[in-house]
């Protein structure tokens, strides 16, 4: 049975608080583009809300949470596949609205590692299936743990790989 967040060590779920502040209070200061101070109060205001209603859901929930920072890293280069296929999914609209072509589209599984059960393992694998579904043209059915591939639908297939 997974242990619950509120049997987690206060310093843990201080250091879980503090890291839903920063993030919530940092999207406030982009979104509002200003750093008057009465709108830097309501934000930490609001960001401090939002930080105890997270570690409350999370407390809820009995999940866990466990990220290694080497999984970051691959996510840099996400910008740039969102870019690729929004290019590729504007160009083969306009094939459509102008010929009536359709996109060869399909499924592909390219191999992923499934890995264990624990907090860590299925925090990889979530973050395995919402990087691969963020461009748009892809979207990741599941991962299939006996034959270790992440089965993913393309509105178009890439570099006119056939689908499988």
């Amino acid at each position: 049975m997974p242990r619950r967040r509120h049997d987690a060590p206060i310093a843990r779920r201080a250091g879980a608080w503090l890291a839903w502040w920063v993030l919530l209070m940092s999207f406030w200061v982009i979104l509002d583009n200003s750093i008057e101070s009465d709108e830097l109060l309501a934000g930490a205001g609001a960001a401090a809300l939002g930080a105890v209603l997270a570690e409350v859901a999370f407390a809820q929930a009995a999940t866990q949470f466990r990220m290694r920072a080497g999984w970051l890293a691959p996510a840099l280069r996400l910008p740039q596949l969102v870019v690729r296929d929004t290019c590729i999914v504007f160009a083969v609209l306009w094939r459509r609205l102008a010929s009536g072509e359709e996109p060869d589209s399909g499924f592909r599984e390219p191999p992923v590692r499934y890995g264990d059960d624990t907090p860590q393992g299925v925090t990889r694998r979530v973050l395995l299936v919402g990087a691969r579904s963020l461009a748009p043209n892809a979207f990741v059915l599941g991962i299939d743990s006996g034959r270790d591939v992440m089965v993913v639908h393309q509105l178009v297939i890439n570099n006119g790989e056939a689908a499988e």
